[in-house]
């Protein structure tokens, strides 16, 4: 009389269902491919900042203003000029100052501060003149600025 299966069959089906199941052990090729992507991805990243470090361009600002346009409005003259932040330190509420020359005398002067430069940028802006600046020098320059 057989009721079924018994006890001994029952552990040996299990086994033989959960060999076939489990995989084989060590690591897949596929594992080894995203661990040496990742590997390679993380070298590059501490390689950039190991070498953004080292390279030496948190210094001073370096700011170059240069005029770009002038412009005629009803009660004066619109200087527009680009200033270009060339050094590895960002800066914030840069100072520009224009003066109109006549030899060494300073005939009007005009100022205007711009928020924030980022390092290796550029911001644009403009100063307005009563006078033309076409008939006086003009010098435009960064006059201050603080740390962000």
């Amino acid at each position: 009389m057989n009721k079924g299966p018994t006890k001994g069959n029952m552990q040996e089906n299990f086994r033989s269902k959960n060999e076939e199941t489990t995989r084989k052990p060590g690591t897949s090729v596929t594992e080894w491919i995203v661990a040496g992507v990742s590997c390679l991805a993380l070298l590059a990243v501490l390689g950039y900042l190991i070498l953004d470090g080292l390279s030496g361009r948190n210094g001073a600002a370096d700011i170059i203003v240069l005029p770009t346009k002038v412009t005629a409005m009803n009660d004066g003259y619109v200087v527009e000029f680009a200033a270009n932040n060339r050094a590895g330190n960002s800066v914030a509420a840069v100072e520009i100052k224009g003066e109109l020359r006549d030899g060494e005398e300073v005939v009007e002067e005009s100022s205007v501060t711009i928020d924030y430069i980022p390092q290796m940028s550029d911001r644009k802006g403009a100063l307005i003149f009563r006078s033309d600046p076409k008939t006086y020098e003009l010098r435009v320059s960064a006059s201050g600025y603080s740390e962000p």
